[in-house]
């Protein structure tokens, strides 16, 4: 009993499974069936003809095939039929496109130059309309017919190139393709693309590897292989311009003409985007301008730069703006310049300690999140900063050629492996905590000797050089930064000769093996008020440098110089001094401020100054754009030593506007020194109530006139007068006939009354 009820049950349990198998593959069916369906509201071609001819079209309701009364739009499906070609007048728009793909299809759209927006997707068919998807064999040229023929996909996120729909293999194919779906928007695409050109004009393109295979499939990029036409090298754009991304899954085939033939151009403009996904991803391009960002990202296994494979492309060598995301980590190339940022972001690290990186862009860079080692580095930047968020180290070789390596307050090491130098001509090292030259050379000059630290504080390249045969070792400066200088040292140097002055900011070196040799070391005082080279000594801080003085040298350069020995260097602060204070010590602006009174501005300024003989220029303007500004005065200086306070009245204005001034310190043979711009604001005696003029003086150039706010224009009065009592203008407000009378009018006294109602205000004017 108990068996023969188990094998009812087991036979109740097959049969409810055989149903609901059967079930599951008649609802398959229904919507295997659904998917080739066509939408009500779709088109097809009958006959071959023009887009706007609507007897080439019929369209499905739902039901059945109907004559069209109108051509379609962006809300129709449109299906070409084989053997059919459509043609275009004008641009025009549809939702998806289905084009008929067998043998033998002929020409199927003739683009004749103009444009055709797609809303959905892009697809081929075999048999009638709708057909069953089918991959684009067809080796004609089955939509064209040039250049200026274009594609362009809009609309929403979507998959525009659906899977097993469409191929690259048409390989005649003459249009444009251009993917356009606005800020925001996902457009992903699964099968091979050919055209002459992909430009991605906005939004996001994801090229989505196909996986279910093996090997896996990259839907890839390519271009038209019609070498009659075109010729038998590289050819075809794949462009990414600014605001727009292309994400690609793929390793190799991103981009190709043909099986062994590069593309012509990979153009990644400024502020474009590309996001690498795959481990070792290549683009074939004889040419790769990488000027907008590159991110690799995935965290499948360790990651490798962008790279080529065919023996016509190039090798990606320079980039601008180039982030790691993820955990894994990123290996770059030999060599790589670099013009924008370098950013880690993630645990994943940047693998540089075989590759030489250069730095060459115009403006600031940045190196975030990582603590960089490269094999070599080159900073040649015309302009801008180099800023590093965590220590540098460079394995081998430092080339400073120009621009300002920023430390941020963090390291840089030199030379760890000792296959290197410091190999110095230009630009300089800014808060640099700590500077290491690991194995030195043996014998040092102006180009592996040379160490540019920038004097923040007291402005200048506080540059330090040494000379001569080293023992070796690991070279530490470090360069500890103050503003100001002590000018009453009041100590002698080791000749006896008093020093009267010494900079605060100083050097520290340690780490070298020992030595007796002998070394020159030189300090420069860049940017320092210097009458004489000869005045220029290295001096301790407080007490005598160990050494003998050497004269100052080069009037460009002002270096201090002192010979010493190696193992002097040790246990001392070095810093620049002078036995007479007036030849150091630069203008000082300590104090610059504006005030308000009834009749102007009065300017305010105090400055540290050491024997100064010059010229202090007032400048003003209008707006805080100092390319606005003119010189308005001159204040001489008064030569001394201490500190000295200046006025300057500026009556000229008008007390309703914002004013903007800064002072120049113009000195014989010596650089500029500008103050700070200062605002001057209406307080106290500008008022919304008051008529005035500016300038007043007035000498030429524009004229302001202001009434108070409250008055109508139609209800004032004018009257101007020249003294000694012509009358120059009497009527109603036009203020383009007043500024004219009183711009063009001859030099003098003007009086200007204006009265609105029962209230009158009157100004005195003068034209120079």
């Amino acid at each position: 009993m108990f068996f023969r009820d188990k094998t009812v049950v087991h036979l109740a349990l097959f049969k409810s499974r055989i149903y609901r198998i059967l079930s599951a593959i008649g609802l398959l069916c229904l919507l295997y069936g659904q998917g080739l369906s066509q939408e009500p509201g779709a088109y097809r071609t009958i006959l071959s003809g023009d887009f706007q001819t609507t007897s080439i079209w019929e369209q499905y309701d739902g039901t059945v095939w109907n004559a069209a009364t109108e051509p379609p739009d962006q809300t129709n499906d449109v299906y070409i039929n084989q053997n059919h070609t459509l043609s275009l007048s004008q641009d025009e728009e549809v939702k998806s496109l289905f084009i008929n793909a067998e043998a033998e299809a002929g020409q199927k759209l003739n683009l004749n130059g103009f444009n055709l927006d797609i809303y959905g997707s892009l697809q081929a068919f075999e048999g009638p309309a709708p057909g069953t998807p089918n991959r684009a064999w067809n080796s004609t040229n089955w939509i064209g017919n040039s250049l200026t023929s274009t594609l362009t996909f809009r609309g929403d996120s979507r998959i525009i190139i659906p899977r097993d729909a469409w191929s690259a293999q048409s390989d005649n194919s003459r249009y444009s393709v251009v993917f356009d779906p606005g800020p925001g928007v996902e457009l992903t695409i699964q099968e091979a693309f050919k055209s002459l050109r992909f430009t991605i004009r906005s939004g996001t393109l994801i090229q989505e590897l196909d996986t279910s295979v093996n090997p896996e499939n990259c839907p890839t990029f390519s271009f038209n292989t019609n070498t009659s036409q075109f010729g038998g090298g590289p050819y075809g754009d794949l462009i990414i311009e600014d605001g727009a991304t292309l994400i690609t899954n793929c390793n190799e085939e991103i981009s190709f003409r043909s099986g062994s033939i590069s593309a012509a151009n990979f153009d990644l403009q400024q502020g474009g985007t590309l996001i690498l996904e795959g481990e070792n991803p290549q683009v074939e391009a004889a040419t790769v301008q990488l000027n907008g960002t590159v991110i690799h990202r995935g965290p499948n296994s360790p990651k490798n730069f962008l790279s080529k494979s065919y023996a016509d492309a190039s090798t990606p060598q320079s980039v601008r703006n180039l982030v790691l995301e993820g955990n894994e980590n990123l290996s770059l190339p030999n060599n790589l310049t670099i013009l924008g940022n370098l950013t880690q972001s993630g645990t994943g690290e940047i693998i540089a300690q075989f590759s030489h990186l250069q730095f060459l862009g115009g403006s600031d860079q940045l190196i975030e999140n990582s603590s960089l080692e490269t094999q070599e580095l080159t900073l040649n930047k015309p302009s801008g900063e180099l800023i590093v968020e965590e220590d540098l180290r460079v394995l081998e070789t430092l080339n400073m050629l120009s621009g300002s390596l920023n430390l941020n307050g963090n390291e840089l090491h030199l030379n760890e492996t000792g296959g290197g130098e410091l190999n110095y001509l230009g630009g300089s090292w800014k808060n640099a905590s700590l500077y290491t030259y690991h194995n030195i050379p043996t014998s040092f000059d102006a180009v592996n000797g040379t160490f540019p630290f920038e004097d923040t504080k007291n402005g200048g390249i506080r540059k330090v050089q040494l000379l001569g045969n080293s023992a070796g070792g690991d070279l530490n400066i470090e360069f500890t930064e103050y503003e100001g200088a002590e000018y009453n040292a009041d100590f002698d140097d080791s000749d006896d000769t008093p020093i009267l002055y010494r900079l605060y900011s100083y050097f520290q070196f340690s780490g070298l093996n020992p030595s007796t040799n002998p070394v020159e070391l030189r300090i420069s005082a860049d940017k320092l008020i210097v009458d004489d080279v000869d005045d220029l000594r290295i001096v301790g801080t407080g007490y005598a440098a160990p050494g003998d003085h050497l004269d100052g040298l080069d009037p460009d350069e002002l270096w201090a110089r002192r010979d010493l020995t190696f193992e002097d260097l040790e246990g001392v602060n070095f810093t620049i001094g002078s036995f007479r204070t007036l030849s150091i010590l630069p203008i000082t602006w300590v104090d610059f401020s504006v005030q308000e009174s009834k009749e102007g501005a009065l300017l305010e300024w105090e400055v540290a100054q050491n024997g100064n003989s010059g010229i202090y220029e007032i400048y003003h303007s209008l707006s805080s754009d100092i390319s606005s500004e003119r010189k308005i005065a001159e204040v001489p200086s008064n030569p001394g030593e201490g500190t000295f306070n200046y006025q300057y009245f500026d009556p000229a204005i008008n007390l309703q506007l914002d004013h903007y001034y800064r002072i120049k310190f113009i000195e014989k043979n010596k650089e500029d020194k500008w103050s700070w711009v200062i605002r001057l604001e209406p307080t106290a005696y500008s008022s919304d109530q008051q008529f005035s003029l500016f300038p007043n003086p007035y000498s030429n150039g524009k004229l302001d006139v202001l009434i108070p706010k409250n008055w109508a224009l139609e209800n004032i009065q004018v009257e101007i007068l020249k003294l000694p009592g012509k009358q120059v203008y009497q009527g109603i407000w036009d203020e383009n006939k007043i500024v004219k009378q009183l711009t063009h009018g001859s030099p003098g006294l003007y009086i200007i009354q204006v009265t609105h109602q029962s209230e009158s205000q009157v100004v005195r004017w003068i034209r120079h």
